[in-house]
């Protein structure tokens, strides 16, 4: 009786469905799970196998080289070059933020939901007062570079603010990057980008030198840099941008804050954005 009652037992437990262990390999579990095995492989290196490519079908490629600046010059067969895939610095520092934002947990598709929550009950006015004073804090600087990320007090700070408590030098390097259109439409899809220069500081303005033309970088080269004149805050300098590119004409509204990422030295200092909101964290905790 014994014996039958431990073989109903192990049949039962035999028989009972478990919950399908996820595949680490799935599609969904690379490109979301923090534990993802593309946290730590060499994506660089990965993305410049040529067999990467040739796994591609051409909508796939087409979709591919639509999200890539306008400036590189694919090879003769349509591929990316080499060059661009390994060495190219805007390249490799997006591919490492994309893994550090994974390993965060920025990509778990709770972590998204609970995001989005979060920010459509600040827009509605519904957060309570301990929500409202930690939303940047849990939200903000987690969201990184997303559009969907709300200032709060901190849009009250001007450029000048942070100019005159010193946060720039002559020198610092703001690469600038916005996209215009989706393939269709007005504009098709126009990728413009700057790495724009500090010449002056003064009086809580800064003055910089533009590239001419479309190009991104100032070369001999490409001509005569294009100085502006001293700008009080980043939409004027965004402007002025796009004037000279002459690409884009009377261009959609946008966060100018978010547009630029700010590098001195070589070293990247973050988007502006996030510079106005560690700036205006520091004055209030004093």
């Amino acid at each position: 009786m014994g014996k039958a009652k431990r073989a109903s037992a192990k049949a039962t437990r035999i028989s009972t469905p478990r919950s399908a262990k996820k595949d680490p390999w799935s599609v969904e579990q690379l490109t979301t799970n923090p534990k993802s095995k593309l946290v730590n492989t060499d994506l660089a290196a990965l993305f410049a196998d040529p067999q990467a490519w040739a796994v591609l079908d051409d909508t796939e490629k087409d979709e591919l080289k639509s999200l890539l600046p306008a400036h590189i010059a694919y090879n003769d067969d349509g591929s990316i070059p080499q060059n661009f895939l390994r060495y190219d610095n805007d390249w490799r520092d997006g591919v490492r933020q994309y893994q550090n934002d994974l390993e965060q947990g920025r990509y778990d598709p709770e972590w998204q939901r609970q995001a989005a929550e979060a920010m459509e009950e600040r827009a509605a006015g519904t957060f309570d007062s301990y929500k409202e004073e930690h939303f940047e804090e849990w939200w903000g600087q987690k969201q990184k570079l997303s559009y969907n990320v709300l200032a709060g007090d901190s849009t009250k700070m001007k450029l000048e603010d942070l100019v005159k408590g010193g946060i720039f030098r002559v020198g610092d390097v703001w690469s600038f990057a916005r996209a215009f259109g989706r393939g269709k439409g007005k504009y098709g899809r126009v990728l413009v980008e700057k790495d724009v220069t500090v010449v002056e500081i003064a009086d809580g303005t800064l003055t910089f030198s533009i590239p001419p033309g479309e190009h991104k970088f100032s070369s001999q080269n490409n001509g005569e840099d294009i100085p502006t004149a001293p700008m009080i805050g980043p939409q004027g300098l965004s402007t002025k941008i796009l004037e000279v590119d002459g690409r884009i004409t009377n261009p959609p509204n946008g966060n100018a804050w978010k547009d630029f990422r700010c590098k001195r030295d070589n070293q990247d200092m973050g988007s502006l954005f996030e510079i106005r909101q560690d700036y205006h964290e520091k004055q209030h905790a004093r």
